[in-house]
């Protein structure tokens, strides 16, 4: 078949190993893909080392002063979507989705598709208002979990898809050795860790002032009531601010120290080594709020560990309870401190699960899965466009197969 020509976008220019992945997994395809990343940093420099050319635009930003720049950059995309003639513009994130659907006007022939890690803007009206309003505009909404296809599907989205946010599955190795990690901070290999991995993230959002997006809080109250049943286990939180903002860890730190805990939670910021920091932990842990698949769950099963997440959004995706891990209520500390006592008292189900675990990530979570899904989306969504219409397929099936459609009137 003919390759395509495929504009990718994202509203992020930090880290995104995700973006990363995508974008060279389609080349190898042997499709041409530009990318477009909203400022300067090492994903772009990594992208342009793989060979993938690397504009950046700085669309993002909503205050007065910045939208002259803003409007700048939308002049700036439509130019190089004109020159570019891309087959599909593939938009991810909200400001990135807003900019493609303006844009993409002037280059119509384009199949408009976006793809959501994340809804937090349906928590807001100022964002999900402009959301809603031009969704029209594309021709697929991509879920990056059955739960936020669910929602576009709700909202009146022209077609809907589910495909999860694959990952070199095979760059982690169950084997390594949590050796060198536990030495670090002086454990025993026979010592009960447990572990959250999550950028620590504040937010001016209502509905997560008083416990944030990644439920920090959550772990650290459940600390004292782990710490009851297995008084020597350690606790780490790993992960810092991508921003800089130091203000909401320091909060967390307190929130340690006050419930007398502060001595077994370590917090050690942001580790590029996750394969021997995630070896070095018995359970991994995640009480977000709202999520998407999780990347960091999807990491520790690979890595054959037990998982306790909240039962919010895609979480159930990546973890099935009482198989491949165990999933309580939101904002929960008891369920949680239960959970993972639980796991950290049996090391033969620990291990069932991690294993079962494993094997669910390796077909689920594949980059060569989502790149070969997102190429069958892009041809259907082309051909339907083509037709004048739009692709079709059974409600059910469409949802339970992630190539597949799921279109509304």
């Amino acid at each position: 078949m003919k390759p395509l020509r495929i504009l990718q976008v994202t509203a992020t220019h930090v880290g995104a190993e995700w973006f990363y992945d995508q974008v060279t997994g389609l080349a190898r395809l042997g499709h041409t893909v530009h990318a477009v990343l909203p400022g300067h940093g090492p994903l772009a420099e990594r992208l342009r080392a793989a060979g993938i050319p690397a504009e950046v635009i700085p669309f993002k930003g909503q205050r007065p002063h910045q939208l002259l720049r803003v409007g700048a950059a939308e002049v700036r995309l439509l130019r190089l979507i004109r020159a570019f003639t891309p087959d599909v513009i593939h938009a991810h994130a909200l400001k990135a989705a807003l900019c493609c659907r303006l844009a993409a006007l002037g280059h119509r022939p384009a199949v408009r598709v976006t793809q959501w890690p994340s809804i937090l803007h349906r928590y807001t009206p100022w964002f999900s208002w402009p959301d809603r309003c031009t969704l029209r505009l594309d021709d697929v909404e991509i879920g990056s979990c059955q739960a936020i296809a669910e929602q576009y599907q709700a909202m009146g989205a022209r077609t809907v898809a589910v495909s999860y946010y694959g990952c070199a599955v095979h760059r982690l190795d169950p084997e390594t050795s949590g050796t060198t990690f536990r030495r670090e901070y002086g454990i025993a290999d026979d010592t009960p860790t447990v572990g959250m991995v999550a950028r620590i993230q504040s937010s001016r959002l209502r509905a997560f002032r008083e416990i944030g997006i990644k439920g920090h809080e959550v772990f650290l109250d459940a600390a004292p009531l782990i710490l009851d049943q297995v008084p020597a286990a350690r606790l780490f939180v790993v992960g810092d601010s991508i921003t800089g903002d130091v203000v909401y860890r320091r909060d967390l730190e307190a929130r340690a120290v006050a419930l007398r805990v502060a001595d077994s939670v370590h917090f050690i910021g942001w580790r590029s080594d996750i394969a021997p920091v995630l070896a070095g932990l018995d359970v991994a842990v995640n009480p977000s709020l709202q999520e998407s698949a999780c990347g960091t769950m999807v990491e520790a099963l690979l890595m054959r560990k037990g998982v306790v997440a909240s039962n919010v959004g895609g979480l159930p995706d990546t973890i099935q309870h009482g198989k491949t891990g165990l999933l309580v209520p939101p904002a929960d500390p008891a369920a949680l401190a239960a959970a993972v006592t639980e796991l950290l008292t049996d090391p033969a189900r620990r291990l069932e699960m991690g294993t079962l675990g494993r094997e669910h990530c390796l077909r689920r979570f594949n980059i060569d899965t989502t790149v070969a899904e997102l190429e069958n989306i892009y041809r259907l969504a082309l051909r339907a466009s083509k037709r004048g219409g739009r692709a079709r397929a059974h409600p059910d099936r469409a949802m339970r197969r992630t190539s597949q459609y799921r279109s509304t009137p």
